[in-house]
């Protein structure tokens, strides 16, 4: 409760309370968000129909199978999901003589159901990690319980939760086979250590595509233009912004990381990059800036007449609180596929505990894809001007 109050943005203007609609990103109440919020809840209040299980197991499949973490603990979350583990209760069930209490807690039988929803230690590492709890049970069957409880966590959270599952279930073999016992600070240390380790190896085996396509645009005159992106942590709830300044002539003016703490989710972090570019372009005292990013809701929010109610509305307000320190200031959308060099920046910054900044220039495969990303005009200029140079 703690970290999702920290997470709530506050608007420096300091604007008055209002009752606001979680169920549309605007804040304001439609019939249709409430409609939707009534069928969700029905789905819990009756059994399923064979039509709606059906759907519910294949979005599942889907979800899983399209994880990006070892086979071991995906094939190890479709057991569970199964209740294809060799648990205490399962034993018994196949005429082995076992002890059945769960030897995480010591206080009830040993059943896949309670490791996943009543154990109070396997529910405090995965509170630790950031794990959202269970919605409330009302099925009384395990595989649809669990398997809604899984597909309705974002793809970040999926991840997570697959791993510390793994996690859980080894600390409890550990303990039922080698005496081990793990505390809950070190295993909830292990996983998220897991969690970066697989992070970061995407973000390095990940291929640049190299592209010959322009994939930015200059801006006009003497306008300087800034592009934003965001990299969002969701079980840490924290975020990196990323920052490239450029001129009209394509050429890298400024490039800055910057972390966040207290992030509610990605939508909180594309605007929290927005403000950073912003201000970066005031610390740099440029007068005519283009603010451009990959997020059109950010960007429609920054363009409108009005202010919703939504939960970056005083994010949005301070952005726009602003632009009297400019002479001109606009804000544009572009498509993540025109926007690999921030993208990248964004994840690089991962490695960095602090803000890093850099001045007419920025790390090594920044440049390359900020050069790739020129239009080809400005590349044979760039030719011309050598060929001179050497003559």
């Amino acid at each position: 409760m703690v970290d999702r109050i920290g997470c709530i943005p506050l608007a420096k203007s300091k604007p008055l309370d209002e009752l606001v609609w979680r169920g549309e990103y605007t804040g304001n109440y439609t019939p249709k968000s409430g409609y939707k919020l009534l069928l969700e809840a029905m789905s819990f209040n009756h059994t399923m129909t064979v039509e709606a299980r059906a759907s519910l197991f294949s979005t599942f499949y889907r979800s899983l199978w399209g994880l990006n973490v070892p086979a071991k603990c995906k094939i190890f979350i479709w057991r569970l999901s199964k209740n294809f583990l060799p648990t205490f209760a399962n034993l018994q069930q196949r005429q082995l003589h076992v002890r059945n209490t769960c030897p995480l807690c010591e206080s009830c039988a040993d059943t896949v159901a309670h490791m996943v929803f009543f154990c109070p230690i396997a529910l405090q590492i995965l509170a630790s990690v950031g794990i959202p709890p269970a919605p409330t049970i009302q099925n009384h069957d395990f595989s649809e319980d669990f398997i809604y409880w899984f597909i309705h966590l974002n793809k970040g959270q999926q991840l997570l939760f697959s791993i510390a599952y793994w996690s859980v279930w080894y600390a409890r073999n550990k303990l039922v086979h080698e005496g081990s016992v793990c505390s809950i600070t070190k295993s909830s240390t292990f996983i998220r250590a897991l969690f970066m380790e697989f992070e970061s190896f995407q973000m390095l085996t990940a291929p640049i595509k190299p592209t010959n396509e322009v994939k930015w645009t200059p801006p006009t005159g003497d306008m300087m233009k800034l592009n934003f992106d965001a990299s969002f942590n969701s079980s840490l709830h924290s975020s990196v912004s990323g920052v490239i300044g450029r001129d009209s002539q394509g050429l890298l003016m400024a490039a800055c990381t910057y972390p966040h703490t207290g992030i509610a989710d990605s939508f909180a972090a594309e605007a929290k990059a927005c403000e950073r570019a912003v201000i970066f372009a005031m610390d740099l005292g440029f007068r005519s800036v283009q603010v451009e990013g990959d997020s059109l809701s950010i960007i429609k929010k920054l363009n409108s007449p009005t202010l919703d109610k939504s939960e970056v509305s005083p994010i949005i307000r301070d952005i726009l609180s602003f632009k009297n320190s400019f002479d001109a200031i606009t804000f544009s959308f572009m498509g993540r596929s025109r926007n690999a060099s921030l993208h990248e920046l964004a994840k690089l910054g991962r490695q960095f505990v602090e803000a890093r900044y850099w001045i007419e220039e920025a790390p090594a495969l920044i440049e390359q894809l900020i050069l790739r990303e020129r239009p080809p005009t400005f590349h044979y200029l760039c030719l011309s001007c050598l060929e001179m140079n050497s003559i």
